[in-house]
C-alpha cells in the first residue's frame, strides 16, 4: 500500500513538473545582430581604432628607433670601443624589453578601454532584455549568434527576441531583419 501511495506521488510530482516546462516561453535573440544595429557601436568601434592607431604608432617609433640603434651596432660594432659597444648592447636589450613591455601594455590598455566603452552598451541591452522577458512572458531568452558556441539547435522565429530588443532601445530594426 505504501509504496502505491509513493508511487501515485512521485507520479503527480513529475506530471505537475512536466506541465510547468511546458508552459514556460523561451526566447532567443542574436547578440551579434543586436549590436550590429546600434547606433553607438560606430563610435566604439571608432574610438578603438584611434587608440590602436596611436598605439601602434608609439610601437613603430620605438621599433625604428631599436632598428637604428641595431643598424649602427652591427656596422660600427667591431670599431668600437669596448665600453661604448657594451653600452650600446646593455641599451639595445633595454630597448627589446621595453618594447616587448609596450606591446603587453597596449594591449591590455585596448582591451580595458573596449571593456569600458562597451560595459554602457551591455548594460542598455540586458535592461532591454529584461523589460523585453517580462513584457513578452518569456521565462529565458538564450543567446543564438555565435557560431559553433549555440546552445540551441532549433529556434522559432516567432520567438526571436532580438527585434523586440532593439525597439526597446529606440532602435529601428534593419530591414533584413531576423
Amino acid at each position: 500500500m505504501n509504496k502505491l501511495k509513493y508511487f501515485v506521488l512521485l507520479t503527480a510530482i513529475l506530471g505537475s513538473t512536466a506541465v510547468m516546462a511546458q508552459t514556460q516561453k523561451i526566447g532567443h535573440m542574436d547578440m551579434q545582430y543586436v549590436l550590429s544595429a546600434m547606433p553607438e557601436m560606430k563610435q566604439v568601434q571608432s574610438q578603438l581604432q584611434t587608440l590602436q592607431g596611436q598605439l601602434e604608432k608609439q610601437a613603430a617609433a620605438k621599433q625604428k628607433d631599436f632598428e637604428e640603434k641595431y643598424n649602427r651596432y652591427v656596422s660600427e660594432g667591431n670599431t668600437m670601443a669596448e665600453a661604448i659597444r657594451l653600452d650600446l648592447e646593455k641599451e639595445l636589450s633595454t630597448m627589446q624589453q621595453s618594447a616587448q613591455e609596450f606591446a603587453t601594455n597596449a594591449q591590455q590598455t585596448l582591451q580595458q578601454k573596449e571593456q569600458q566603452l562597451m560595459q554602457p552598451i551591455y548594460d542598455k541591452i540586458g535592461t532591454a532584455i529584461n523589460d523585453v522577458a517580462k513584457e513578452g512572458g518569456y521565462a529565458y531568452i538564450i543567446n543564438a549568434g555565435v557560431p559553433g558556441l549555440d546552445v540551441l539547435y532549433f529556434a522559432d522565429p516567432a520567438n526571436d527576441a532580438s527585434n523586440a530588443v532593439l525597439k526597446k532601445m529606440g532602435i529601428t530594426p534593419p530591414a533584413a531583419s531576423n
